[in-house]
């Protein structure tokens, strides 16, 4: 168990956004404080990715909402997409 909180997401996703060309991307970070907010800077740098056929993002058992998904939708190269988001605060608003 880790006990990452996010306040380094919008760094990581800023260099994740630097790499236009990557086309496949698994990201996995269970267990650890991870809100929404965080979640969100973290989408914008994949939707910069717009190369990406393949996404795997896990975020289970942290504290993420659903209305910071939209940058994801910049993908639109993806052929493959697995979202494992296990016991968060996501609900049917978003």
């Amino acid at each position: 168990r880790n006990q990452i909180t996010g306040e380094h997401f919008g760094q990581l996703g800023e260099g994740i956004g630097r790499c236009t060309q990557l086309t496949e991307l698994g990201l996995f970070f269970d267990r650890n404080q991870i809100t929404g907010e965080h979640f969100g800077h973290l989408g914008e740098g994949i939707g910069r990715c717009t190369q990406l056929t393949s996404l795997v993002l896990q975020f289970s058992w942290n504290r993420i909402t659903g209305e910071h998904f939209g940058h994801l939708g910049r993908c639109t190269q993806l052929t493959t997409l697995e979202l494992r988001f296990f016991h968060n605060r996501i609900t049917g608003e978003h």
